[in-house]
């Protein structure tokens, strides 16, 4: 399930491109994708030959208001496919650039929600990030109690003590839609709890975490490879996972703008010229055997 949100980003046509050429179960995936915050229902002329095989979804209304895509973030869910062995839900923002089959393997044996612990602590308001305080806080005010935090953020130091729950990055969450569904149903009942704590941007990422402490079902903190974002950090923490990256996570702005990539052929030509090093070059060499090297695409 995809999650297209602001500007032109990763075309979903090539992500389907992307898993056609991975694997006899990856082509066969159904790929959907969600669109919302926009003014009219329709693909545009260049992109329509790339959506063969992509089942598109409208949010909501044309020019309906929409707080922090909210829409096409829930509209996800509603869009499980019960009879399916296990379900990627992944923003727009997010290359897939290895077979996934392993995972669906792996997550077969122990249905489990999945996905890449967050990378550093969430902001709340003014106050100094501090998880031994802010989790306990919220948990008690959401849950009535507190909770287990035996994960350590992605990209703090590694001699940091764990300090989280089942905080993920929501650039990919992957489980058995029965486990998805169940957990949606619960995430929106608390939800808007979260959100009159620390607001609506980021509490769908933080419910999460309390939302499946609430449930207690399995859970499985993936390696890094599974949610890589581009990040010289992440480069140098985690070059082993970087060279085996299975979603590529384009999220960082400093050496591209991620919504001006395929806006165009001559931003497109530049963002394949540029020199980089990194998650940033592996992303560029990816996209540049992909498409071709060619606007639109080859």
């Amino acid at each position: 399930m995809r999650q297209p949100d602001r500007g032109v980003l990763f075309p979903d046509g090539v992500f389907r491109l992307c898993l056609d050429r991975l694997g006899p179960d990856e082509a066969a995936a159904r790929l959907v994708c969600v669109f919302g915050d926009h003014q009219s229902e329709t693909i545009p002329a260049r992109w329509q030959p790339y959506f063969d095989r992509i089942e598109v979804h409208w949010a909501h209304a044309p020019g309906a208001d929409n707080p922090c895509h909210a829409a096409q973030h829930n509209m996800r869910f509603d869009l499980l496919d019960p009879g399916a062995d296990l379900s990627l839900l992944c923003d727009a923002d997010v290359a897939v650039m290895a077979p996934v089959t392993p995972l669906a393997q792996s997550l077969s044996e122990i249905p489990s929600l999945a996905g890449v612990i967050a990378h550093m602590h969430f902001p709340w308001g003014d106050r100094p990030r501090d998880p031994a305080r802010d989790w306990p806080e919220l948990a008690q005010a959401v849950l009535g109690r507190d909770l287990a935090r035996p994960y350590r953020y992605t990209l703090m130091p590694a001699d940091r003590p764990p300090e989280t729950p089942f905080y993920i990055n929501f650039g990919m969450f992957a489980g058995p839609p029965a486990l998805l569904a169940a957990f949606h149903a619960r995430d929106m009942e608390l939800r808007p709890k979260v959100a009159a704590h620390l607001g609506e941007w980021w509490a769908p990422q933080v419910s999460l975490a309390l939302t499946c402490a609430d449930l207690n079902v399995p859970l499985r903190a993936l390696p890094m490879r599974y949610n890589f974002p581009n990040d010289p950090r992440a480069d140098r923490q985690y070059p082993d996972e970087m060279a085996q990256t299975v979603f590529l996570h384009y999220l960082r702005g400093q050496e591209f703008r991620r919504e001006e990539v395929f806006a165009d052929n001559s931003a497109f030509q530049a963002f394949l010229q540029k020199p980089m090093e990194g998650s940033n070059a592996l992303f560029q060499r990816f996209v540049a055997g992909v498409t071709g090297g060619r606007y639109p695409f080859d």
